[in-house]
């Protein structure tokens, strides 16, 4: 709640300072972040402007003030329904009160089946938001080769024939999908070209919140491909498997979680100072319960 704030309202924003412009929803990836800047600029340029004006605004009685804030906190879902009603208080146009619809079902949407089928109908809008992620994200993740070509250029900088690239890497791969993955890394920066082959421009990729847990499972079933493959195909000395199932408290597990994290930054460190690299290998670390949470 808002000490200073009339009328019992609770305050929507921590910036005092918003821009006049409205806020655009195809540069959103989260509805709520939306409907709490579209609220902060409409109170920075309106003074009297309130969570009762706008639930007027939705055609709502003044007994639904507080479902703005509710909504934007993550204690309310949004209907359909007012989903409608809300898009005609933004006065969104047609194509925004799409894009607007989506991005609730995309957000709301509890199965990744779900989730993966609304985020493919966001990248749609031009120029949006989830059109430049699902670009430079979503896609670069969608195939384990992508990223091992990728590494491969910062072993070989000199070779640019798809077909030789394609036999250097491990499980196989095939000339067409080496060139599949130059074709990709180029358009997303991540490689450049030299006069002898191609070059790493860029030596790390984030990925966005929003589309994280997406990309993550995508990435995920493609590596647990390829190391059933690896497992069968390379000799013991040249891999490492290790596996590990044990009982222990909530607050053992986040210290375990913790330390993994520390770990990876302890590799990395050591990865950005090697210079000497002469192959590609991959990591994974995986970590998830095989019980049931006492209640």
């Amino acid at each position: 709640m808002d000490p200073k704030g009339g009328n019992g309202e609770q305050s929507l924003s921590g910036d005092p300072k918003r821009p006049e412009t409205p806020p655009q929803i195809l540069q959103y990836l989260d509805y709520r972040e939306y409907l709490r800047d579209y609220y902060a600029q409409r109170k920075s340029v309106e003074g009297d402007f309130s969570q009762r004006t706008f639930a007027k605004e939705a055609g709502l009685p003044p007994s639904c003030s507080s479902l703005l804030p509710a909504i934007i906190k993550g204690r309310r879902q949004l209907s359909q329904n007012l989903r409608i009603k809300f898009g005609k208080a933004m006065k969104l146009g047609e194509r925004e009160y799409r894009y607007f619809d989506l991005l609730v079902q995309f957000n709301q949407a509890k199965g990744m089946t779900e989730k993966n089928h609304f985020f493919a109908q966001l990248t749609k809008f031009r120029s949006s938001r989830a059109q430049i992620v699902g670009e430079t994200q979503y896609r670069f993740f969608s195939k384990w080769y992508y990223s091992a070509v990728w590494n491969y250029f910062g072993i070989d900088q000199k070779q640019r024939h798809p077909a030789a690239i394609a036999a250097n890497i491990l499980p196989p791969i095939t000339p067409t999908q080496a060139e599949e993955a130059i074709k990709l890394l180029l358009e997303l920066g991540l490689i450049k070209k030299t006069a002898s082959g191609y070059a790493v421009a860029e030596r790390h990729i984030y990925t966005e919140k929003n589309v994280q847990a997406m990309a993550a499972r995508q990435h995920i079933q493609e590596l647990g491909g390829m190391a059933m493959q690896v497992f069968q195909t390379l000799p013991a000395e040249q891999r490492q498997y290790n596996a590990l199932m044990f009982s222990i408290s909530k607050d053992g597990f986040q210290s375990i979680k913790d330390r993994i994290r520390s770990f990876q930054e302890e590799l990395r460190e050591i990865i950005d100072r090697d210079s000497k690299e002469d192959r590609v290998y991959t990591l994974t670390m995986q970590l998830f319960p095989n019980s049931k949470a006492p209640e």
